[in-house]
């Protein structure tokens, strides 16, 4: 099975794959591996690999993520005949189902009020040491997912255009699926109070340093408190920013397909629309996008053609 690992690896290492896909890989490999180093491939049983999965005790989404891996490397396997056919191939919707859910009990999108917006980007604002406020700025008002944002250079937003838009190239966007994402009016001032526009959008020398910096904004801005245990827990969805634009965008506009577009979905219509309605009203969505730094020009000038 080792061999099948490392051909497979191979060929991800010859592809054009950002380091963590890679990363992802290995560890992956590594316990799937270790459950099963005694029993060779050919004799692999769905039931084993089910037991396994369950054994795991992740959540659907961790279940469902080292599913996908096991599948990818039984039809791997078969490709480099190995195998006949993948054990998994035996898997039924129903036994799915069990393993990773249905689907149809995901919590609805986590949305900022228009005060929390507020008060988020103003604290990023107050401390430009956290080097936050654009990466902010992107998120709540363009939409653009935080992986992204720690990406983006600043060659990439263009906010100073006639038409300003990010863009998110192959290099940066999830999947490889370049968009031109719009920034909206309000965005483009709070990015026209950033002095420092070289390099990156927003610094990571190490892996964990934005998740740290972001949780010290969080606690500047008051969010989140102290459990039991007097351990202060922020309680941040990772998906706010994203969800609170795509909710506010749709109440503003009334139109999934160009609330979508921006997002980068290749889902359907429907799955926007049964994600983001109802949650956000056009009166709040016009504070949402009224959200401005105060000592900048109040007027917001719309640059629509």
């Amino acid at each position: 099975m080792e061999g099948l690992f490392k051909s497979k690896q191979m060929r991800f290492e010859r592809g054009d794959l950002r380091k963590t896909s890679i990363d992802d890989f290995r560890v992956s490999a590594r316990r799937f591996s270790d459950a099963f180093e005694e029993i060779p491939i050919i004799e692999l049983q769905v039931e084993q690999i089910k037991e396994w999965l369950l054994g795991l005790g992740g959540g659907p989404r961790t279940t469902q993520n080292y599913l996908s891996f096991a599948t990818d490397i039984m039809n791997h396997a078969v490709q480099s005949r190995c195998l006949v056919k993948s054990p998994l191939d035996y898997l039924t919707t129903n036994e799915r189902k069990e393993l990773c859910g249905s689907g149809a009990s995901k919590k609805e999108p986590s949305v900022l009020s228009v005060d929390d917006a507020r008060k988020l980007v103003q604290t990023a604002y107050e401390n430009p040491k956290l080097n936050l406020l654009p990466a902010v700025v992107l998120g709540l008002f363009c939409g653009i997912r935080t992986e992204e944002i720690k990406r983006l250079d600043w060659a990439q937003a263009k906010d100073r255009d006639s038409q300003p838009i990010v863009t998110i190239s192959s290099a940066i966007a999830k999947k490889r699926r370049i968009r031109h994402v719009d920034i909206s009016d309000n965005a483009k001032l709070w990015l026209s109070t950033c002095k420092d526009r070289v390099g990156q959008i927003t610094y990571s020398p190490i892996n964990n340093d934005y998740q740290r910096r972001f949780r010290t904004l969080l606690k500047l801005a008051g969010f989140g408190g102290k459990d039991e245990k007097g351990v202060w827990r922020s309680g941040w969805d990772a998906n706010a920013m994203r969800h609170s634009f795509g909710s506010y965008h749709f109440a503003l506009h009334g139109d999934s397909l160009e609330t979508s577009r921006q997002l980068g979905h290749k889902a359907s219509d429907q799955v926007l629309f049964d994600h983001y309605r109802a949650l956000a009203t056009k009166e709040q969505a016009e504070r949402y996008f009224s959200i401005k730094p105060e000592n900048v020009d109040s007027k917001i000038v719309s640059i629509a053609g």
